[in-house]
């Protein structure tokens, strides 16, 4: 890999509710190191997190919380009826969370490391492929599951939930980025199943070291 990468890093991506942290803790399970954007994002944004100070000046003290830092339940409401809002928090954070990235995935050992981003369509679909990245995988799911899932796991207005799947990129762009994919429609054995079928899949790719792009598959 270039930049003094010292692994091969996979990009895992999916919507809102998809399953990403779970198929991560999959591939963790199997010895694989994770870089997961959006934990870094809640360091950032956390008490003392270093991104506090340029948030503030931007949203106000009415979405800072002494105890846990950035109120994000507040944010979530205010970014999707405020689409300028969200190109403001984006600006601040995301070279922040690029940053932070680089640096843990340059430091990961191991045949390959997972790099979990939930927005990588939206801030890559439109560019030619990093050359750090070696493959991106997507979690996909259904558009129904996906409202249960989110709704069941973080409980909020349906117009809430609907401005934040309208942020976030189409089922078709994030498919058309793919290398591999794996279907989340089903129950977490069959998520695992296919996790462990896609880390034997990739080493065997890192063995033989291809020359040519890959082409997607299903998993």
């Amino acid at each position: 890999m270039s930049g003094g990468q010292a692994c091969p890093v996979v990009v895992l991506t999916g919507g809102i509710g998809s399953g990403k942290s779970t198929a991560a803790h999959c591939f963790e399970g199997l010895g694989i190191t994770v870089v997961d954007a959006d934990a870094i994002v809640h360091e950032l944004t956390g008490p003392d997190g270093a991104a506090l100070a340029s948030l503030r000046l931007l949203l106000g003290e009415d979405f800072m919380s002494p105890a846990a830092g950035l109120d994000r339940a507040k944010v979530r409401q205010a970014v999707f009826a405020d689409p300028s809002l969200r190109k403001g928090l984006e600006a601040i954070l995301h070279p922040m969370v690029q940053l932070v990235a680089r640096q843990r995935l340059g430091q990961a050992l191991g045949p390959y490391c997972l790099y979990v981003v939930p927005l990588w369509t939206e801030t890559h679909g439109s560019q030619p492929r990093p050359d750090w990245v070696w493959r991106v995988v997507v979690v996909d799911i259904d558009q129904a599951r996906q409202r249960s899932r989110v709704l069941k796991r973080t409980p909020m207005p349906n117009e809430t939930l609907e401005g934040m799947l309208a942020a976030q990129a189409h089922r078709d762009e994030r498919l058309a980025l793919a290398d591999h994919v794996i279907s989340n429609n089903s129950d977490e054995a069959s998520l695992l199943a296919q996790v462990q079928r896609l880390h034997a899949e990739l080493l065997q790719c890192l063995n033989e070291r291809p020359t040519t792009s890959p082409r997607r598959a299903n998993h």
